[in-house]
């Protein structure tokens, strides 16, 4: 279960806070991924994405703002070291780096130091001197030589003027090789909680390296970062995806445009991921944000693992079975997670999260013939028949399996308003133990039909409903 890297090319956007980087990451994936505002130091984590350039593949990387040593001294800023570190760990992979600076501030102290550091990797670089929206603005861009570096594009992020001539320059070594973006990550795991529940760390245990900051504040977590690994699953290694999210606060309690961004990421994740991980506090298990998470999940119809972390902070006299009771009475409707604790700090259980995430990747593909849905339908009206909504009696004439994504089965009956919740919810427990959907939310299209429209149904005799034999 170890996670590795996926070789392809890499391509690390590098500068001092506020010069566009993230701008720049956008335009070159031409979508929306980092959070761009004018507040320095929006990015904190490496974010990653894989792009193509005529064919070209490459792995392109934002970086945190580099606020390097300034006199021997840090510089100020509680992330500064850890963005760093970050960044270090980005660069020592890059096969190119992009060192972005801003034409129209021009060269300043900091961006003289980020090109010293530069040039003591012995790496390819290129300048990119951003914001040259027009071209007597360009003209500035020379002023970058000073830099020790001989390759200067003028480009705007904006206007995305040179941005193709920029990434002529940065890919010209990288091979054609259609087959690295043609295998898609067979697994999208989403990882989401409130802040400062352990999700950050939670990321680096799983993949065995730093490769999201740490810290006690709230919220240093602010984009969704993509991170790409490797699992074995049946012999083989296959590519997958980690999706490390922002902490999801209270709409109300949301403080600044970029937080609010950060949220929005967050819930994309939800919304693109194949499987959620719903972290939790151990220690204030249940809480009402966790019951907004998690409304989050079952409304994307994903299936999810709930992970009760700091299970170590619990204390001893808090047991696993009263823990799980405890979530299953504050979150009743995702009943159909497991549960798991855990210990990022440890490492404790961490063996048994991507085990749970596989089996229940597996259960996605099952697919569930329309015979076998009326013979398990049969059983279950037989050994427990409708009850009366109403003035009339639930039948079911018969049931289709409709789609996997999420699970949803259609049942044909003769009154949808005579299906009522508590029958509903025996349905889909009965449905999740006999096909094997642990972990999965289940679906149930009720749709009204006529007796007699169902002498054609499949496996059933004319004029007669699967419920037939409910009690008089």
């Amino acid at each position: 279960m170890n996670a590795s890297a996926v070789t392809i090319p890499s391509l690390v956007i590098v500068g001092r806070p506020n010069v566009g980087k993230s701008a720049l990451f956008n335009r070159v994936m031409q979508r929306r991924i980092s959070i761009v505002h004018e507040q320095p130091g929006v990015t904190r984590d490496r974010v990653t994405a894989v792009s193509d350039w005529c064919g070209k593949y490459f792995r392109l990387v934002d970086t945190g703002g580099l606020n390097v040593f300034r006199g021997g001294h840090k510089a100020d800023g509680f992330f500064d070291e850890m963005i760093r570190e970050q960044l270090e760990e980005a660069v020592g992979d890059a096969d190119f780096i992009i060192f972005v600076v801003d034409v129209i501030s021009g060269l300043v102290p900091l961006d003289r130091e980020v090109a010293g550091w530069l040039r003591q990797l012995g790496k390819p670089v290129v300048v990119a001197a951003n914001k040259a929206d027009n071209d007597k603005i360009a003209i500035g861009a020379g002023e970058f030589a000073e830099t020790g570096f001989t390759d200067i594009y003028p480009i705007s992020c904006l206007h995305g003027r040179g941005v193709g001539e920029l990434l002529d320059h940065a890919t010209a070594d990288f091979a054609m090789n259609e087959a690295e973006l043609d295998e898609a990550p067979a697994i999208n795991i989403a990882l989401v909680g409130r802040p400062n529940v352990g999700k950050s760390s939670t990321v680096n245990r799983l993949l065995g390296e730093n490769r999201v900051i740490v810290s006690e504040v709230p919220g240093t977590t602010r984009d969704a970062v993509d991170i790409p690994f490797e699992i074995e699953l049946h012999g083989a290694r296959v590519k997958a995806n980690l999706i490390d999210t922002a902490g999801i606060k209270k709409r109300t309690k949301t403080s600044s445009v970029v937080e609010f961004f950060g949220l929005a990421r967050a819930r994309a994740a939800i919304r693109r991921a194949d499987i959620v991980l719903v972290l939790i506090d151990a220690t204030e298990p249940g809480t009402a944000q966790d019951k907004r998470i998690c409304r989050l999940v079952l409304d994307e119809g994903k299936p999810c693992v709930l992970l009760a972390n700091k299970w170590d902070l619990a204390g001893k006299e808090v047991k696993q079975k009263d823990l799980f009771e405890s979530i299953a009475r504050a979150i009743p409707f995702l009943d159909y997670a497991p549960i798991l604790t855990c210990c990022a700090v440890s490492g404790y259980n961490f063996r048994e999260i991507l085990p749970s995430v596989i089996a229940i990747h597996e259960q996605m593909s099952i697919d569930i013939p329309t015979p076998l849905v009326n013979r398990v339908v049969q059983d279950l009206v037989a050994r427990l028949p409708p009850p009366a909504g109403g003035s009339t009696r639930l039948k079911i004439y018969y049931g289709t399996y409709k789609s996997q994504r999420p699970p949803t089965f259609i049942l044909f009956v003769n009154d949808v308003k005579s299906c009522r919740g508590n029958y509903v919810a025996f349905l889909k427990n009965q449905f999740r133990r006999a096909f094997g959907l642990d972990g999965l939310p289940i679906f149930i299209e009720f749709r009204q039909r006529r007796r007699g429209e169902f002498h054609n149904a499949p496996g059933k005799k004319r004029g007669k409903s699967i419920a037939s034999n409910e009690r008089r």
